[in-house]
């Protein structure tokens, strides 16, 4: 365009206008080389199909930034952004060989909770106790096994790792099923199932962290769907099992039939399991180039600057600082308690409805539960399905950056499903409806109550990435100390008010609670930047 072009209201451009053009146009040029060198290399690479998703990756959440080496600094870090040190870039069968072994000792610890529920009866006539009260208790005192442990192992992995914690817990957790198997005291019992939960809680707490530890949180959602499928079923195929064993061969071979499946996962993981918790990935190479440098000065870039002892009593009180201090922790936990407690006390009313109303042995009754694992199945099969590519959608459309409440769009669809399910169930069984249609009815409320505690997980190790395991922590203290003692009350609200106006006490409640998937949603982001936690 000439000078004579231009209008008398436009200036034209200066010589440092020019200048400025050509340098861009030669970096576009230089752009566009090395544009067409990588096409030829190939395409970009992409998301790995078995993590359900396919698509470019996008930019890594603020927790995924690569912490690059420096030596001349004195700070040890990941060789480059693919160093395959890294649990994050490790290739997809090596990542598949943790989560099937931790999947597969996660199906095992939550079996101790429900496996010998259907046998209570023979083990109550065979230690001589006559209370059912003291029965129920000795149930669910595994339970509170599994608000206490998390509380220091979850913690102490973020110290000393992954892998120790789990193959000293779980191998901790067969020795106490091994003593519940031979004991001739209820009290003695009751003692073994608190120390065996304790144990078997560990793995519990801190497979969704080993999620974190492993995925890029676009591919988070699908591999978390994988743990809780395994984790939810557990509780529903293990009254199925129990019943038929404690009919055909005695209560005890409840114990000794998962401790032979426990002990061959656990050594399995003692003898294969690598170490996937990148801070202390880098701590024993910091120890290594130490050693082999001669420079005491190297520090990991992951490590905290503080004394052993200091990070010792941080860690300890880091779930319990989550729970008390931070309100989404608390809200999130509170919300997911009060619906796994709903679970526990329908499982209190199932074996007298089916024995006593419709005629079923104890055998048969365990497959009542076939409905929960039914809804529970297919509620992760969505998950795995929407939460990642829900995401991702979400997050190109908030200009690449990431929110944890993204992961939070559908809980309000699982939460409406959880109250008239139990409705449903309630009045069925109260009416004596065909045996079938209460059990129908638990489906919807399996589906939902799995989908709200997989999608507020999810979101938990979203927002506390490092410290996810004292994070879910946080979680599982509170819900299993409601679904320790909250059982207790079922006997006597059932005795009042009967079956159908119970159930509808239950599904009243999780009714009224159902806004506050929509609440968590819209304003999570506002609570979790107001009330920051210091870690």
């Amino acid at each position: 365009m000439s000078s004579s072009e231009y209008s008398a209201d436009e200036k034209l451009p200066s010589d440092k206008d020019l200048e400025k053009n050509v340098v861009n146009v030669e970096k576009r040029s230089v752009d566009l080389d090395k544009s067409s060198v990588d096409l030829e290399k190939g395409p970009p690479p992409i998301l790995e199909d078995v993590e359900g998703i396919r698509d470019e990756p996008l930019a890594r959440h603020e927790t995924d930034v690569a912490h690059l080496m420096n030596l001349g600094e004195g700070i040890v870090g990941w060789d480059s952004r693919q160093d395959p040190q890294n649990p994050l870039n490790w290739p997809a069968p090596k990542r598949r060989i943790v989560m099937a072994l931790i999947s597969m000792i996660t199906f095992c610890s939550p079996l101790g909770s429900s496996i010998f529920a259907p046998g209570i009866t023979y083990t109550m006539a065979e230690l001589h106790e006559t209370s059912q009260a003291i029965g129920s208790l000795m149930i669910t005192i595994y339970l509170l096994g599994y608000a206490l442990g998390p509380l220091f192992l979850s913690p102490l992995s973020e110290i000393y790792g992954r892998y120790i914690v789990i193959v000293i817990s779980t191998w901790t957790f067969n020795v106490f099923l091994l003593g519940c198997g031979f004991v001739h005291s209820m009290p003695g019992l009751i003692v073994l199932r608190l120390l065996a939960g304790t144990g078997g809680s560990a793995v519990m707490a801190i497979a969704p962290a080993i999620v974190a530890d492993l995925y890029h949180i676009e591919r988070r959602g699908f591999a978390m769907g994988i743990v809780f499928i395994i984790q939810c079923l557990s509780p529903a195929i293990g009254p199925i099992c129990g019943g038929f064993i404690a009919q055909q061969l005695g209560w005890r071979w409840a114990y000794w039939i998962l401790l032979i499946a426990s002990g061959v996962v656990t050594t399995i993981i003692t003898f294969v399991m690598p170490e996937c918790y990148a801070p202390t990935v880098l701590d024993r190479k910091t120890k290594r180039l130490r050693k082999e440098l001669g420079r005491n000065d190297l520090r990991s870039v992951l490590a905290l600057p503080v004394t052993k002892g200091e990070l010792m009593k941080r860690s300890l009180i880091r779930p319990m600082k989550l729970l008390t201090r931070s309100p989404i922790v608390f809200l999130f936990s509170l919300y997911v308690a009060t619906i796994y407690g709903m679970l526990y006390l329908c499982f209190t009313t199932i074996p007298s409805v089916y024995s006593d109303q419709y005629g079923w042995s104890i055998e048969f009754t365990g497959l009542v539960y076939i409905s929960f694992g039914i809804g529970m199945f297919c509620s992760l099969l969505v998950i795995m399905k929407t939460s990642d590519s829900t995401m991702i959608k979400m997050r190109k459309k908030n200009g690449g950056v990431f929110e944890p409440e993204m992961r939070l769009p559908y809980t309000i669809y699982f939460a409406v499903l959880t109250g008239p399910g139990l409705l449903v169930y309630g009045w069925t069984a109260d009416k004596h409806v065909h045996w079938i249609v209460p059990m129908l009815g638990l489906i919807p409320f399996g589906f939902g109550m799995v989908g709200l505690f997989t999608s507020c997980q999810t979101y938990i190790v979203d927002s506390f990435t490092r410290y996810a395991a004292s994070a879910i922590a946080a979680t599982t203290c509170l819900r299993s100390l409601v679904g320790a003692f909250l059982p207790f009350a079922g006997p006597p609200l059932f005795a009042s008010l009967g079956l159908g106006w119970g159930n509808t006490l239950l599904g009243g409640i999780a009714i009224i609670m159902c806004p506050l998937p929509v609440l968590f949603y819209k304003y999570g982001r506002i609570v979790r930047e107001r009330f920051p936690v210091e870690l």
